[in-house]
């Protein structure tokens, strides 16, 4: 199963209630930390069918199984709730990518779902395919109020010259400034690995990738070179996708 970073999966009502029987175990306090789970697992009580994230797993994998990542609404003194799970994958019943998660429909209530309508009309002018995760993608998906405008903006951009690349981040910058918040934008390179932009357009020599099985120090020219032969990104084989999560 080719899985990738930043991946929304959506798991059935018996998976989520499977995880969260897992999660919650049997001890005194189960009752509690049920409530408090299904806030965020449970449709019924968020409000929304909040996606699992495809996250990396440290620990050892389980035969069967995806690791994921939810996260919750709040962000008050405790900060965002975050649960990290696996997910048999049975239960996945649908795989939306950040890219596709660009197409969903939202209203342009903060300052970074603004940025992004307006970058995005930068990257179609730049034949850019650009996707967007983080707690934007989050409120395109499920429709809840996942982002302030203080919020920072998520994206990711399938490889491409490092000529367009650069164009692209002079236009970043820009939105940077005109909305007052932070915009990272993050490369799908070819080799599975996910880069950050400004890093790889820097003088360094060496960036920090990412993916979903670890993380690696790259060597930036190398990367820079590949950027000619990049091939069309992948997306998860034989999975349902779906731009309309329901």
């Amino acid at each position: 199963m080719n899985w990738k970073r930043h991946t929304f999966v959506d798991v059935s009502d018996a998976g989520r209630e499977a995880i969260l029987a897992e999660l919650v175990g049997s001890g005194t306090d189960s009752a509690a930390l049920r409530e408090k789970l299904g806030r965020v697992l449970l449709p019924e009580q968020a409000g929304a069918r909040v996606p699992g994230v495809i996250r990396r797993e440290d620990g050892p994998s389980r035969l069967g199984c995806v690791p994921v990542g939810f996260s919750g609404l709040g962000t008050g003194r405790e900060g965002r709730l975050r649960i990290a799970a696996f997910a048999r994958l049975e239960d996945v019943v649908r795989v939306t990518s950040p890219y596709e998660i660009m197409s969903l429909p939202a209203p342009r209530r903060t300052a970074p779902i603004e940025a992004l309508v307006a970058v995005k009309a930068r990257a179609r002018s730049l034949g850019l395919v650009l996707g967007v995760w983080g707690s934007v993608a989050m409120e395109f998906y499920t429709g809840l109020p996942y982002t302030h405008d203080g919020s920072d903006l998520d994206l990711i951009v399938a490889a491409v010259s490092q000529e367009r690349l650069s164009c692209f981040m002079v236009e970043v910058s820009a939105l940077e400034e005109r909305f007052a918040l932070r915009i990272d934008v993050e490369v799908d390179l070819p080799n599975g690995y996910g880069v950050q932009l400004k890093e790889l357009l820097g003088q360094g020599h060496k960036v920090l990738g990412k993916s979903i099985t670890g993380v690696a120090l790259l060597h930036r020219l190398q990367m820079v070179a590949a950027l000619s032969h990049a091939a069309p990104f992948a997306t998860c084989e034989g999975m349902p996708r779906s731009t309309i999560p329901t």
